[in-house]
């Protein structure tokens, strides 16, 4: 996507998300399906960065974060609660001045923002901990625009410093209906990051699907490829576990083979993966 659709396409988000009027022509069911599913993977995704950070990162309080593409600000707020020092940057000024507001209602005083473009970075070298990048680069089309964003990345972290990036990886569905995505394999991201400095020092696949299981949602699914919904009853328990299980394997096989596997042609699953690089200290 060019930088200027980039940045009209997330002031138009953020104008949604704080409930414009040009939002509010959506039609309501949409609306409704849409929030509801992205607060049940941005739960999901909540959980498993901060099981990284707690475990693998395990970063002191005493540090300075950098969070790139930070929207309305939900990731950086989460860290200035926990951390010294956050910075947010967004390519949007409507999400930056949306950003600005959400923390001002949390009395943060360690946190700022600033509108900024990923692949051109003004920041000085080695100056934060930790880089959170949570579903951003995925939204870069051009591949000289991606490299640059990578060495940028790794430029403005310190040595010895973390990245971690968080993608959702669409299904054939969803990658259809949404053009602003562009998958790139692990084995890309592993070779720039690597040429930029910095290496792959933990990975996982994340199941970011509804919990359709026995003792999971009961009432309705939404369906990716399809936006109406699908109702289960308590007494449908075989379709239920039935998802559930080809959910599991989905995972598992994700987990085990190439990112291009996680494009599956089950069109009720949406994968995430979480990639820790870690830069060198020399």
């Amino acid at each position: 996507m060019k930088k200027d659709n980039m940045e009209k396409y997330w002031d138009f988000v953020a104008l949604e998300a704080k409930g414009s009027a040009a939002a509010l022509r959506l039609e309501k069911w949409r609306k409704v399906a849409r929030n509801w599913l992205a607060d049940y993977a941005d739960k999901r995704a909540k959980d498993f960065i901060f099981k990284v950070l707690n475990e693998v990162v395990r970063l002191s309080g005493a540090v300075k974060i950098l969070d790139i593409g930070c929207g309305p600000g939900k990731w950086s707020i989460m860290f200035a609660k926990k951390y010294s020092f956050v910075k947010g940057v967004d390519i949007s000024p409507n999400m930056i001045r949306l950003a600005e507001e959400n923390a001002q209602r949390e009395n943060l005083e360690n946190i700022n923002f600033q509108v900024m473009d990923v692949s051109n970075l003004e920041i000085p070298d080695e100056t934060y901990d930790f880089v959170n990048c949570v579903t951003v680069l995925q939204h870069i089309f051009d591949d000289a625009q991606w490299r640059s964003a990578v060495h940028e990345i790794a430029r403005v972290t310190k040595r010895s410093g973390y990245i971690l990036l968080f993608e959702i990886a669409p299904n054939f569905a969803i990658k259809k209906r949404t053009p602003n995505l562009s998958i790139r394999t692990m084995r890309q991201y592993i070779d720039e990051f690597r040429k930029a400095g910095a290496n792959l020092v933990y990975w996982r696949a994340v199941d970011l699907s509804l919990p359709i299981t026995y003792f999971g949602l009961k009432d309705y699914a939404a369906s990716f490829n399809k936006k109406v919904y699908y109702f289960i009853s308590e007494r449908q328990t075989l379709l239920a576990g039935f998802l559930s299980f080809l959910s599991s394997v989905a995972t598992l096989i994700a987990k085990v083979v190439d990112y291009k596997l996680a494009e599956t042609p089950l069109s009720f699953l949406s994968f995430g993966r979480i990639l820790l690089f870690q830069k060198s200290n020399r």
